[in-house]
């Protein structure tokens, strides 16, 4: 039943009703002379087709009517198909009539068990129901069978999947364009990761989203290099629901986009346009593949959003810039900084040229490959390529973590090749891989870090240090500089200050880094505590002390509580420190004189 069947001249009989061009009809029959006849109802309504979500299980119902001289739809949900809902579709143009309302609803009641049914999906990736074997929801269900003929909600979910163009174009550019550029081909293979992530996400809890953030100056290709890695699976663009998405959103934004994503690529582009000072919570987040408990207008937990993916991430700022002096983001959230993508303005043209049309269709080759082979092959591959990654990388706390996302990448780009036959170069992207976590090690080095960070500070506010043997304390004193008989100074900090200062600097958690020192060999302490009692202020300056010390001031202590530092002391620092102290005091840190 179409419009176009009825206005061709087709009746449609749906006992007692019918319908043709000229209304909806009911028949009578005469119980006294047994004749039939038909009761006009109104004018044309049918429902063309049932939709069923299959996520949220909802089925929308959409009616094909007549109004003003040519057909029209509308899409309800089956509830208002009864006959007190029904009539408060009048304001759309359809002609309801009060007298005959109940009737027409009958009639749409029985017609729509026999209109055309299909299935959606708003959720994509992976899909794991239980006693069916697993399948990827695509723009079409991979791989397709009976039970999987669910298309993409292209109307409600959050991207164009549907391919365009041709893969031999696609895999064409790849030749021309891509091979040989080492940090092309990475990104390439961390595109095809996402499937491999969404996968093996269900099957081991300790596989989270991967988060590779592209930093540098917008001249290198960034943006280029992202999308080329996510038009394998769809629209590499920030429109018509397309794979790129921008970091300009709230956090519950972002989320919600993310939602219900587990396989599909992302990009997230231009880190400067996102309105948070501090990212520690939207990188948590995003990488565990799960939102923050929220109350809903019922106040109930409401149901949590949760994904597993790749997203890439391109900005001219490091993203760690905008995180705090944690560990944790830097395994959480892989940086490529200043590294050129493109080779040429011409070689990125080429690639947005041919990505722009021709699109999807890698993806799906790459899946229906997995499924050909069987999907054990996805879990062989990682492993197989987390042994070379644990041999390649360098010895540190977080090589086997760091191994297990690379070899997310790598056995993506191994299983490409296979599907697809692209030649990339997986040991020079397993280099590539190795050479910019040696880069990014010594940031994982918190401890360091810290020190680095108080060293400069120390010698900024050297002056609120009193040194030993000298009367007086400044105005407002930190702590203490101690001679030493070796080449180091000890520098006395009081508790509550040194503590602070490293909350300032974003250090979240101090005692985590008074723990490393003290690991190192940097701190001078009492016993097994890692503090030491060092008399810094004299009787006579006890409300001085009492300033300082806050809460922690006891007024029946001379000593009170430090963290005492050995820092060695090297080059004199211009004159910066007072020369008529004591010569000990006079080359303190390492920082070299100015030529």
């Amino acid at each position: 039943m179409t419009s176009e069947s009825l206005e061709s001249g087709q009746t449609f009989r749906h006992f007692p009703y019918e319908l043709s061009k000229e209304g909806l009809f009911l028949q009578r029959k005469n119980d006294k002379t047994g004749e039939i006849s038909l009761h006009w109802l109104c004018d044309p309504i049918f429902v063309k087709e049932m939709v069923q979500n299959l996520d949220t299980k909802e089925v929308t119902i959409t009616l094909c009517y007549f109004f003003q001289q040519q057909y029209h739809e509308w899409s309800i949900g089956m509830g208002q198909l009864i006959p007190n809902e029904l009539l408060k579709l009048s304001s759309k143009g359809m002609n309801i009539p009060f007298s005959t309302h109940k009737s027409i609803s009958d009639f749409l009641m029985s017609q729509q068990k026999t209109a055309p049914y299909r299935e959606i999906y708003r959720e994509v990736g992976w899909c794991f129901e239980e006693g069916q074997a697993p399948y990827f929801r695509h723009a079409e269900a991979i791989p397709q069978r009976d039970k999987q003929m669910a298309t993409n909600d292209e109307e409600s979910g959050n991207y164009q999947l549907k391919p365009r163009g041709t893969l031999a174009a696609w895999t064409n550019m790849v030749q021309e364009q891509v091979l040989s550029n080492t940090p092309l081909e990475m990104l390439l293979c961390a595109g095809f990761s996402s499937a491999i992530v969404g996968y093996l996400s269900h099957r081991f809890d300790d596989v989270d989203s991967l988060l590779i953030h592209l930093a540098g100056d917008s001249t290198k290709g960034k943006t280029t290099a992202a999308l080329l890695a996510v038009s394998a699976f769809g629209m590499p663009s920030n429109k018509k629901k397309g794979l790129q998405k921008t970091w300009n959103g709230t956090a519950n934004a972002t989320i919600n986009m993310l939602s219900g994503n587990f396989g599909i690529p992302l990009v997230l582009d231009e880190l400067s346009m996102s309105k948070s000072k501090d990212l520690n919570s939207e990188v948590y987040v995003m990488t565990s593949g799960q939102e923050k408990s929220r109350m809903n207008d019922q106040m109930t937990l409401r149901k949590q959003g949760t994904w597993t993916t790749t997203i890439l991430s391109t900005g001219e700022q490091s993203i760690y810039e905008r995180t705090s002096q944690n560990v944790g983001l830097t395994v959480r959230a892989f940086e490529v900084a200043n590294v050129t993508w493109t080779t040429s303005a011409e070689n990125a043209d080429a690639i947005r040229r041919v990505i722009q049309e021709n699109y999807g269709h890698a993806g799906i080759a790459f899946l229906s490959y997995l499924f050909a082979q069987d999907l054990a092959i996805i879990e062989e591959m990682w492993e197989k390529w987390q042994a070379r990654c644990i041999e390649s990388l360098q010895e540190s706390p977080f090589r086997a973590r760091i191994a297990k996302k690379y070899a997310l990448v790598l056995a993506a780009g191994d299983l490409a090749n296979q599907a697809l036959g692209l030649s990339l170069d997986i040991e020079s992207v397993l280099a590539f891989l190795v050479e910019q976590e040696e880069e990014r090690m010594s940031s994982r080095d918190i401890g360091g870090k810290a020190l680095g960070y108080l060293t400069q500070t120390i010698i900024q506010h050297q002056q609120q240090f009193k040194r030993e043997g000298s009367s007086g304390s400044p105005m407002n004193c930190w702590g203490k500089f101690i001679p030493r008989e070796d080449d180091q100074i000890e520098v006395a900090f009081l508790k509550n200050i040194l503590e602070d200062q490293l909350r300032v600097a974003g250090f979240e958690d101090p005692k985590v880094i008074i723990r490393d020192w003290a690991e190192k060999g940097l701190l001078v302490a009492e016993g097994d505590r890692k503090t030491k009692r060092t008399r810094i202020f004299a009787e006579d300056e006890q409300d001085k002390r009492k300033e300082m010390l806050g809460k922690a001031f006891k007024n029946t202590k001379a000593y009170d509580t430090t963290y005492n530092l050995k820092l060695h002391r090297l080059h004199h620092l211009n004159g910066l420190i007072d020369d008529n102290i004591h010569p000990v005091y006079q080359n303190p840190f390492n920082v070299q004189q100015p030529q």
